[in-house]
């Protein structure tokens, strides 16, 4: 009688991008086939994050919680159906995520296990709790790790797909480890069993996720920055020899660019966002225009060296490759990417290369992701990638 019954072959999620600066989501059936693509079947559009008075990270929790109820219940009123996972997709400041090499080496051979590796990599999780803790001081709670990513095993100094079972004197592995606070786990799961009830939630880092689809998309991009522009942050990945290295961030992000502009020029917030408009789409009178022309490059110089200084964290040993990949809202991407061509804020960084500069827009994944209906968003289209990455053997 088995032939009754239709063999499963997708199910049914919701996926979260919560942002510094909005939350948004979707509906996305996610195949159980690796050969299949995943399909975003209904999206919402982003509740921005708003904070009354002087920005803390708990002013920030209470916003952010608010506008993801808000996109909770709107998806919700879609009628799709009842998700069988949910999937918050972190940005920062929610997450904390480090890249660590992990190394061990013996005067004797011994054999690499699955067993060695996880003692390996809890003796570094316990290291970067105590990193946790500076960055976390005015939150209460612990944390909890949300995700852990083997990018790369070495054996005796060579990279190795399948590590287990081989004898060596020397390993090193790559990976990168991501964690948050407890407390704001907890909130996000409780403001989304009030609406979708009973369900497991999972969590992970969009540097990641952005590292795992760009990485299947551009094939031939071995070494390249991973820069999201978010609500208060920029968050910047780098990858080198297709192993994702490093995770910086620095607060300024859109939120920063147009609070700029209400400050200066003594304007409300809706006001800044369509003078802005109107100037990149050369549409301000001349007077206009040569008022807030010189505010623009004070920004940018203010973002370009924020940029800069983020970047000389890294060590001078390290060369950064002139490809840069960039996540930012539609209203502001073009600008970024200006600035970022712009030489006096890369060539000290990238050493006297041409930067080219790749937004992603979207539609360029759609031999990755479907989308049903609605906007190619490009952050659910890669956390909709990310997760069929990660999930689907």
């Amino acid at each position: 009688m088995g032939f009754l019954f239709k063999q499963k072959k997708e199910r049914l999620v919701a996926i979260f991008d919560i942002g510094s600066g909005s939350v948004g989501g979707a509906m996305v059936r996610i195949p159980l086939d690796h050969k299949s693509i995943p399909t975003i079947i209904k999206s919402v559009h982003s509740n921005e994050i708003n904070i009354n008075g002087e920005l803390d990270f708990n002013a920030l929790l209470r916003g952010m919680i608010s506008a993801l109820s808000l996109t909770a219940n709107s998806l919700y009123n879609k009628k799709i159906g009842a998700p069988e996972e949910i999937y918050c997709i972190l940005a920062s400041p929610w997450y904390l995520s480090e890249t660590r090499i992990i190394k061990m080496t013996r005067d004797t051979s011994f054999t690499f296990s699955k067993h060695l590796a996880n003692e390996l990599i809890q003796r570094e999780i316990s290291n970067l709790k105590e990193v946790y803790k500076d960055k976390y001081r005015s939150v209460d709670g612990s944390p909890e790790i949300i995700e852990q990513q083997i990018m790369a095993v070495f054996l005796n100094g060579y990279k190795i797909d399948f590590p287990l079972g081989t004898l060596c004197k020397s390993v090193q592995i790559d990976m990168a480890i991501s964690l948050a606070p407890a407390l704001c786990l907890n909130k996000m799961r409780e403001t989304l069993s009030k609406t979708f009830h009973h369900k497991d939630v999972n969590f992970s880092s969009f540097p990641l996720s952005t590292y795992l689809a760009v990485r299947d998309k551009y094939v031939n991009e071995e070494s390249y920055l991973l820069l999201d522009i978010s609500g208060e942050v920029t968050d910047v990945g780098i990858v080198t020899g297709g192993i994702l290295k490093t995770v910086l961030s620095f607060p300024f992000g859109k939120k920063t660019f147009f609070n700029y502009m209400c400050s200066k020029l003594d304007i409300e917030l809706r006001d800044a966002k369509e003078l802005f408009k109107l100037y990149s789409q050369d549409n301000l009178s001349t007077e206009l225009k040569n008022k807030v022309t010189p505010l623009f490059k004070s920004i940018e110089n203010s973002w370009g060296e924020a940029f800069r200084q983020c970047i000389s964290t890294l060590p001078r040993t390290l060369l950064l490759p002139n490809t840069i990949f960039l996540t930012a809202d539609n209203d502001i991407k073009n600008w970024f990417a200006d600035v970022l061509r712009n030489e006096k804020y890369t060539q000290s960084v990238i050493f006297d290369r041409e930067c080219n500069v790749i937004t992603l827009d979207g539609p360029e994944f759609l031999n990755m992701c479907n989308v049903k209906e609605g906007p190619c968003d490009p952050f659910l289209m890669i956390e909709a990638i990310s997760i069929m990455r990660k999930t689907v053997k």
